[in-house]
């Protein structure tokens, strides 16, 4: 299959780049957000702070992809460092669009993006802690439960949030019009929570993968206990996704570099093991494909791996444009007509996708287009 990146633009961020995100909602498709963490130089006021948290900076970036292949920047809010972002699948029941930020604090924010006269920024509509201890405690990744609500018409309703932490800690939040309520908090990990996801198709159960090497599952209704732990993994799990065109198909990272698929039916063992060659930080499914996944895999680069045969993945494209840890990436959600209209130069292949990707040391923001001369290659949307 030939598969082949173009990179479009590249932003630097300054600050250490982690997270990139698509916003998945029209009219607001070629919206990109990236999200930094920073820890501060030493300065002569540094003993005076009582947090050390503080020392750690972030900055959101907000983008528009404009129609000579360049990023626009809208808006740029200074925040603490930035773990991990996620938009809300498809507008809640008030209509808003709405972006979930973990951060060094320990908080999870929830941000509205306005539109005024064609300039989308984000404004801070609600705010909670994942603890009420004074500990320094990281907020690493979040996930909403409203995974498979990307259709035009969908309406999120009954919103939860999970987070996960350094502690090793597991949370819950329920976002209801403007209030935001921590259902429940428990210790899944022995080690840092790095990554805690959803099951889309049941909502009620959701994952989580730690440093301890344990990737689980748990049940909302029957409490701490897992449903399932597996210790497969020979090292951290780092990422975990479920598939939203795919009911019992999941996809987890580590690591060790290896790339599990998982039929969610039999959690003993994974339907295969491939090796992505880097440290898995991050897995995407395409959002319109049961078939393609994105990797970031920190010194190994980003990949695209072609899971038709789940079986037998294999690697169908690599970027490997960055140069430092590859951290952040995602599929824009644009559709065919919306792509076209960005007069992106076409060199005899139809464009499969937009791809933001962003690293670290680095500090460098990317988009990139995708060439494919397969048929079966889905188009934007």
């Amino acid at each position: 299959m030939a598969i082949a990146f173009r990179t479009l633009d590249t932003f630097d961020t300054e600050f250490s780049a982690d997270s990139a995100e698509w916003c998945p909602v029209e009219p607001f498709r070629d919206i990109l957000v990236c999200g930094t963490y920073q820890l501060a130089k030493e300065d002569e006021n540094a003993m005076t702070r009582s947090n050390d948290t503080s020392k750690r900076l972030g900055r959101i970036y907000t983008f528009r992809v404009m129609d000579c292949e360049k990023l626009r920047m809208l808006q740029r809010v200074d925040v603490p460092a930035v773990l991990d972002m996620k938009w809300l699948h498809c507008p809640d029941k008030e209509n808003r669009i709405l972006l979930a930020v973990v951060n060094s604090t320990g908080c999870l924010q929830i941000y509205r993006l306005e539109d005024d006269g064609g300039v989308a920024t984000l404004e801070l509509l609600v705010e909670g802690k994942i603890s009420d201890s004074d500990d320094e405690i990281l907020a690493l990744s979040l996930d909403w439960s409203t995974g498979r609500c990307i259709s035009h018409t969908c309406v999120a309703d009954n919103i939860h949030i999970i987070v996960s932490d350094s502690r090793g800690w597991i949370s819950r939040f329920t976002l209801h019009k403007n209030d935001l309520t921590r259902d429940f908090s428990w210790r899944a990990h022995d080690f840092e929570a790095w990554i805690a996801a959803f099951d889309y198709w049941q909502t009620n159960s959701f994952y989580s993968g730690g440093d301890d090497c344990k990737f689980q599952v748990f049940d909302s209704r029957t409490g701490p206990n897992p449903v399932a732990c597996n210790r497969t993994h020979d090292a951290g799990v780092t990422s975990i996704h479920s598939n939203i065109n795919a009911e019992f198909t999941l996809a987890t990272g580590s690591y060790d570099e290896i790339l599990r698929l998982w039929d969610k039916r039999n959690l003993k063992r994974p339907m295969s093991e491939t090796d992505l060659r880097g440290g898995i930080w991050r897995l995407k499914w395409h959002p319109f494909s049961r078939r393609y996944l994105l990797a970031a895999c920190m010194y190994g680069g980003f990949k695209i791996v072609d899971c038709g045969n789940e079986e037998s993945p294999t690697i169908v494209s690599e970027y490997n444009e960055h140069e430092s840890i590859s951290y952040g990436c995602d599929w824009s959600y644009l559709e065919k007509q919306n792509v076209s209209v960005l007069n992106i130069r076409d060199p005899d292949s139809k464009i499969g996708a937009l791809i933001g990707t962003c690293s670290f040391y680095d500090h460098a923001l990317k988009v990139s287009v995708i060439y494919s001369q397969d048929k079966d290659w889905p188009l934007c949307g």
